[in-house]
């Protein structure tokens, strides 16, 4: 629903044209999601599709490869070809920080425009209940229940809430925009995407093979290695020392390196774990909300509570809508990043 028709039908609600439960729409946004949603793959390729640059970065790391394999044809000696080998890893590397930059920006866009509509219904919430509560106050005032001094007190919060309602249209109007601009079309909450059924599958050895930093201390050792042993045996005394610190540096540094990527492939597995088990756990939360909600707007419809009591459920209905944005977009960067890091295609798997 847009932020305008949204409007349009709270307005028509007020007039006595529509039921009150039409207002509830926006709290069944995660309860259609897994029929229209689109897949993080849609989501990628139709970001690659507007952002050119995005190809860019292939043809980068495939020129790095072509610049290696010419310079392993016509080396001449070992360390020539070892040294073209240190440069096209840290191409490599360079490729994958950028794709990775890429993804995590398209899906930070897509959670932020979701966020701040959420953060609109919440807006539009508290100034129903601010609304209500400068109504009342008005009225006791009236009957002589309420002095000048506390009425200003309503109608100043009554002001807040309005501030805050016009910084949450703004905000969202913003991230719509930059999500216009990144996948050149509107936004619509049927495009935040499905949550992908992942299981890590990469192997210890496997994460250690790809792991850049550990090629690029490998390699540095063989090549530290390669240049003391070709030193002339009269060269200057300086010259020797230095090699051979930069040989002892590359020594310590290979299995401190193998240990952090040890690390890292424990941590990373162990996040992902982690979070694929609270996104249940918000999947849940976020399922109860929706109940609640739902029943409270029954009860109220049915004269059983006050509009207050019937709109903090509802802002806590949409505050477990936004936990769970917050636990999908954390689970998905961490996906990203784990099929980056063994360069699997984000926009294959």
């Amino acid at each position: 629903m847009s932020l305008i028709a949204y409007f349009i039908v709270v307005i028509m609600i007020a007039m006595k044209r529509m039921p009150i439960y039409i207002i509830f729409i926006p709290l069944l946004f995660f309860a259609a999601q897994d029929s229209s949603a689109i897949t993080v793959q849609e989501l990628f390729r139709g970001a690659a599709s507007i952002r050119t640059s995005f190809s860019l970065y292939k043809v980068d790391l495939e020129l790095a490869s072509l610049r290696q394999t010419k310079a392993g044809i016509e080396a001449k000696e070992e360390l020539d070809r070892l040294n073209a080998e240190f440069a096209y890893v840290g191409a490599l590397a360079e490729y994958r920080k950028s794709n990775l930059a890429f993804f995590n920006e398209a899906l930070d866009t897509v959670f932020n425009a979701a966020l701040a509509e959420l953060d609109v219904h919440i807006a539009d919430v508290r100034a129903e209940n601010a609304n209500e509560d400068a109504r009342l106050a008005q009225t006791r005032y009236h009957s002589g229940l309420l002095s000048e001094e506390g009425l200003k007190e309503f109608r100043l919060a009554l002001g807040t809430v309005a501030t805050d309602q016009d910084f949450a249209v703004w905000t969202f109007n913003d991230a719509a925009e930059a999500f216009r601009s990144a996948l050149g079309r509107d936004w619509d909450s049927t495009l935040v995407p499905q949550m992908p059924d992942f299981n890590p599958t990469a192997s210890i050895e496997l994460w250690l093979e790809k792991d850049t930093i550990l090629r690029r201390a490998k390699l540095s050792e063989k090549i530290a290695f390669l240049k003391s042993a070709k030193m002339a045996t009269n060269a200057p005394a300086f010259d020797r020392r230095l090699l051979q610190a930069e040989l002892a540096k590359a020594k310590v540094t290979v299995p401190t390196t193998v240990n952090d990527a040890r690390r890292a492939f424990e941590g990373i597995t162990r996040k992902l774990k982690n979070q694929k088990a609270l996104l249940q756990l918000r999947t849940e939360e976020n399922e109860l909300r929706l109940t609640l909600t739902r029943d409270a707007t029954r009860r109220y419809e049915a004269g059983l509570i006050a509009l207050g009591e019937k709109n903090t459920q509802r802002i806590s209905g949409l505050g477990a809508q936004k936990n769970l944005l917050s636990a999908q977009r954390t689970y998905l960067k961490t996906i990203i990043e784990y099929l980056v890091q063994t360069d699997a295609d984000p926009m294959e798997f």
